[in-house]
């Protein structure tokens, strides 16, 4: 007597040649990828700016040179990188929390690049409100992972100290605070 048995073999759709390159992976080459991933998305913003003639501009203050002030800001990347695989896997909640913090990497890697057209009111609010955002996504992670968050940490005190000066230099600058300073001298 004959039997059979059937087999289930399951079928992959499509091209999966990028699939080594998922960086929701759990495992090392996931981390490495989360923490590589908005670092070399910044060496791409840096080189598409830079052949428009935009350089980054880098909060250094207290006579910091300014490399240091990049670095800090660069720094934190690969921070909220990790803290991003440490939380996309956690179910909805962990992969809504991961994409606030894809949104607090794209305004970090892009804020660098916008604050030349700024004048220091506008530029304070603007690190205000990215301040803002990394505020909202550290509650959102903590509730996820209190660890990714405490990772965080070192790049968003960073990102307030920036907004934290910024403000007070521009509240300090002209009254009623710094609105008349993009409009020059009145005559006299």
């Amino acid at each position: 007597m004959a039997t059979s048995s059937a087999i289930s073999v399951p079928v992959q759709s499509g091209f999966s040649g990028f699939a080594a390159f998922d960086s929701n992976r759990r495992d090392t080459l996931g981390l490495v990828l989360s923490i590589c991933l908005p670092l070399s998305v910044f060496v791409i913003a840096n080189g598409l700016a830079e052949l428009n003639g935009v350089l980054p501009l880098f909060f250094a203050p207290f006579a910091l040179p300014g490399w240091l002030g990049a670095a800090l800001h660069i720094g934190s990347l690969p921070l909220f990188g990790v803290a991003r695989w440490m939380v996309a896997g956690r179910g909805t909640a962990g992969r809504r929390a991961g994409w606030w913090l894809v949104a607090l990497m794209a305004g970090t890697i892009g804020f660098p690049f916008v604050v030349f057209l700024l004048d220091s009111f506008a530029l304070a609010v603007l690190s205000m409100l990215l301040l803002l955002v990394g505020l909202s996504t550290v509650v959102r992670v903590a509730q996820i992972s209190p660890r990714a968050a405490l990772i965080m940490a070192p790049g968003l005190a960073w990102m307030g100290l920036s907004a934290f000066v910024g403000l007070s230099l521009a509240a300090g600058w002209t009254p009623p605070f710094s609105l008349t300073n993009a409009q020059g001298q009145a005559p006299q």
